[in-house]
């Protein structure tokens, strides 16, 4: 299966790594699904590790948008991966037109990507 998907852009928080090892602490760039992508992942050979999906959720006054790691789940669904991720002080942007489609806006996003074990 072939998935498109955007690359974006990680700004790290500049006093060090506070995501505990994840994505974007090893990673620039960020490739999130998106309809339109300016890449393609071709699901069966791999899934990058970079592989991000957004999630908007709607808290009743606002809505709010957050970038996970992802992983495409057996019927073909790009899911978040498994775990309970947290903030850990990176955001994801792009000056990309498109990328305001997928954050609800034209802000950069947190980066839930610090898991503790």
């Amino acid at each position: 299966m072939k998935i498109r998907a955007l690359s974006v852009e990680v700004y790290r928080f500049p006093l060090g790594d506070c995501t505990n090892g994840g994505i974007s602490s090893r990673f620039r760039e960020l490739l999130i699904a998106c309809p339109d992508g300016n890449e393609e992942i071709d699901t069966d050979v791999m899934i990058p590790l970079n592989f991000c999906t957004v999630v908007c959720r709607d808290l009743g006054f606002t809505e709010v948008c957050t970038v996970y790691p992802a992983t495409v789940n057996e019927d073909g669904e790009i899911v978040k991966r498994p775990g309970w991720w947290m903030y850990g002080g990176n955001i994801a942007d792009t000056s990309d037109s498109r990328w305001r489609a997928l954050s609800g806006g034209y802000y950069p996003l947190h980066i839930h990507d610090r898991r503790e074990f």
